[in-house]
C-alpha cells in the first residue's frame, strides 16, 4: 500500500520535527495545524511522486495519496484515456499526477484566478517530471464560474475523462472556524450547493454527459457520507443515460467514494 510513515517523513524533512508528538512510542502529527499538513504533503509529493508543488495559503491543502488512488482507479480500468478535463483544479495536483503517470492531453479549470496562476506555476515547476510532449498538451483555464458550457477554450471538444474532486458543502453551511484541509469550511471552493452539497457534481454530470467521447466517463470523488449526497449524484448519472459504477478507496481512517458514469452504450 502506498504511503509515507510519519517517522519516515521526519527523516526526509526535519522541519516537521516541531509538529511531532509521541504517544506510546508512536509518532503523531497534528494535522489540524496547517503548516504541519503543508510540510507533510509536500514531503509526500517530493519523495513518493517526484513533484515539487506549492499550495495557496488560504486554500485547501490536498492529500496526494487519495488523489493518486483516485486517478489510478480510473486509468487501471480505462487505459484508453487520452483527452482529459479536470473541473476545479485548485493547485493542479490531480491533473499533474495524471500528467506524471499517463500520456494525456489535459484541460484543467478553476474559477479563482490565483488558483489558475498557482496551477500554471506548478506545471512549469514540474514540466521535466511529467509526460507532456509540449506545453499545449496541458492547459489551465479560468472558467469564470462556468462548469463546461460557455467556456470558449472548451468549445467543440469531447473528452475521454471528465474528472473532479468537487466542492461538497450544502447551501446551509454557515460561517464557522471549522476547517477542512486548512481551508475555511465556508470558503467558496468547498460549497457544492443543494440540500446535501450535490448540486455542483450534478451540474458536472448534466453538462459533461454530452461532452464525452464513446467509452468516455465522468468520475467524481467525494467523502463517503452523507449517503444522501452520493445517492443524488448517482441518480443524476442514471438520469443522464450513463452507466453507473462506484468504488471506495481508503487512506488511513478516511474513506473516499468514487462515482463514475460511463458512456459505453452511446
Amino acid at each position: 500500500m502506498i504511503g509515507l510513515k510519519i517517522e519516515d517523513a521526519l527523516k526526509l524533512n526535519k522541519d516537521l520535527k516541531k509538529y511531532i508528538t509521541y504517544k506510546n512510542g508512536k509518532a503523531r502529527i497534528d494535522f489540524k495545524n496547517k503548516e504541519a499538513l503543508y510540510l507533510y504533503n509536500k514531503t509526500i509529493l517530493e519523495h513518493l511522486f517526484g513533484l515539487n508543488m506549492e499550495f495557496h495559503k488560504d486554500a485547501l491543502i490536498p492529500t496526494p495519496i487519495n488523489r493518486y488512488l483516485f486517478i489510478k482507479n480510473i486509468f487501471d480500468e480505462n487505459p484508453h484515456i487520452k483527452n482529459v478535463l479536470e473541473i476545479g483544479t485548485g493547485s493542479g495536483i490531480i491533473s499533474i499526477l495524471i500528467a506524471k503517470h499517463y500520456n494525456c492531453k489535459i484541460y484543467m479549470t478553476d474559477t479563482v484566478e490565483e488558483y489558475v496562476d498557482l496551477a500554471q506555476n506548478n506545471i512549469e515547476n514540474n514540466y521535466k517530471n511529467i509526460k507532456i510532449n509540449n506545453p499545449d498538451d496541458i492547459t489551465v483555464i479560468n472558467s469564470n464560474g462556468k462548469i463546461i458550457n460557455g467556456i470558449k477554450e472548451l468549445e467543440n471538444i469531447k473528452f475521454d475523462l471528465i474528472i473532479s474532486y468537487p466542492p461538497f458543502y450544502d447551501d446551509n453551511s454557515v460561517a464557522s472556524k471549522r476547517s477542512f484541509g486548512g481551508a475555511d469550511a465556508t470558503s467558496i471552493e468547498l460549497i457544492g450547493g443543494g440540500k446535501y452539497g450535490e448540486k455542483f457534481s450534478c451540474d458536472i454530470i448534466m453538462e459533461g454527459s454530452s461532452r464525452l467521447n464513446k467509452n468516455g466517463l465522468i468520475a467524481i470523488m467525494l467523502p463517503e457520507k452523507p449517503i444522501e449526497r452520493r445517492k443524488a449524484i448517482e441518480n443524476k448519472i442514471i438520469d443522464m443515460g450513463l452507466i453507473l459504477k462506484s468504488d471506495d478507496i481508503k487512506t488511513g481512517k478516511r474513506v473516499r467514494h468514487i462515482i463514475k458514469g460511463h458512456n459505453k452504450d452511446r
